[in-house]
């Protein structure tokens, strides 16, 4: 049966709602309150080993930490970092067979620099960005003069260290094929080493994606990649966020979250393509809106300007009014037909 430990010290609402809060403000991550006491569980180890013996001891020696090495402390107790390499692999798929051949296409076509650029945000311990260098290096192998550059970060200090790292061990590597483990990674004993090529194309860097001032100077990618990050944030970090991930995207750039992640009340910018392999949201070219020629990949319906749809939605309404009142006009005319003429008693 499992016990409490002595003296382990327990959590107010009033203490869980002081660090909730000031997570909140630092770095746009929220906790509901059915949270409480994951948040608890997550610091009481911390607090040992700093001899803290309250949740508000704790949160003042956060809060006026001015180094914020703490606060760093607190985001690697609290972020998830799980992951693996060719995590979710039809969104990877739609990136390698359809949207980077369009941008491929895109760039030949209008004659700029042969380069793509790419932001992996909240990349953890970096599966995302090397497992997309891996996809590129693939694609660039039969093509010439071609560049590409990864950008990719965290909050977190702490994983940002492991993904330059780039060594890896068991059930991160489960979804790579011998293939691919034996062109791109190193056995050493019983861990794979990232190869030279590879990393050279990824830059990490440490980012709080809810920093307005911060995210504004990251400008100019292709493809953006935010896959289930975006869920612990309130709606409105959220927005803030993707407005900030819609200004960095080159116009024709395209975004990726996670599979089931949805912009649905929060953003309205992108245009949502369906693609053959996912789902992929669209930062469309200034009077792309009033072409009707679908792109490769995307469905008729999908790819038809929103006023088109717009229109015929209203169209299909008014005809349906039109019906209605029709209807409502001939059963009261059948009613009035039954009803006896009034006489006046004399």
């Amino acid at each position: 049966m499992l016990t409490k430990t002595v003296n382990e010290p327990e959590i107010t609402k009033e203490e869980f709602e002081m660090i909730r809060d000031f997570i909140h403000e630092k770095s746009g991550i929220f906790f509901t309150e059915n949270k409480m006491y994951l948040v608890k569980n997550r610091l009481l180890k911390r607090m040992e080993d700093l001899s803290i013996k309250t949740f508000r001891d704790y949160f003042y020696h956060i809060k006026y930490d001015t180094s914020m090495r703490e606060f760093q402390q607190l985001m690697n107790l609290i972020t998830t970092n799980e992951t693996s390499f060719f995590r979710n692999e039809p969104q990877l798929l739609s990136f390698a067979e359809e949207v980077l051949p369009l941008i491929i296409e895109e760039k030949q076509k209008s004659g700029v620099p042969k380069k793509i650029k790419i932001w992996s945000a909240g990349c953890s311990t970096g599966e995302e960005p090397y497992t997309l260098a891996m996809i590129i290096l693939d694609k660039f192998a039969t093509m010439s003069g071609w560049q590409a550059e990864i950008i990719a970060n965290d909050i977190s200090e702490e994983v940002l260290q492991k993904a330059r790292r780039g060594e890896y061990s068991g059930i991160t590597l489960r979804n790579i094929d011998n293939r691919v483990l034996n062109k791109y990674f190193k056995k050493n004993g019983d861990t794979y080493q990232v190869k030279p090529e590879v990393k050279s194309l990824v830059k990490f860097s440490l980012i709080n994606l809810s920093d307005q001032r911060m995210m504004s100077m990251y400008k100019n990618f292709d493809v953006i990649f935010c896959r289930n990050v975006m869920i612990y944030f309130s709606d409105e970090v959220k927005r803030q966020i993707v407005r900030s991930f819609y200004n960095a995207l080159e116009p024709g750039g395209y975004f990726y979250i996670g599979h089931s992640e949805s912009l649905h009340g929060i953003s309205k910018a992108f245009k949502l393509v369906y693609f053959k392999n996912a789902l992929v949201y669209h930062k469309e070219k200034l009077g792309a809106a009033s072409s009707a020629t679908a792109r490769p990949g995307t469905s008729a319906t999908a790819s038809r300007p929103t006023a088109v749809r717009q229109t015929r939605l209203t169209t299909t309404s008014a005809a349906a009014s039109a019906r209605n009142a029709a209807e409502g006009a001939r059963r009261a005319l059948d009613l009035l037909n039954k009803i006896k003429p009034v006489t006046t008693r004399k």
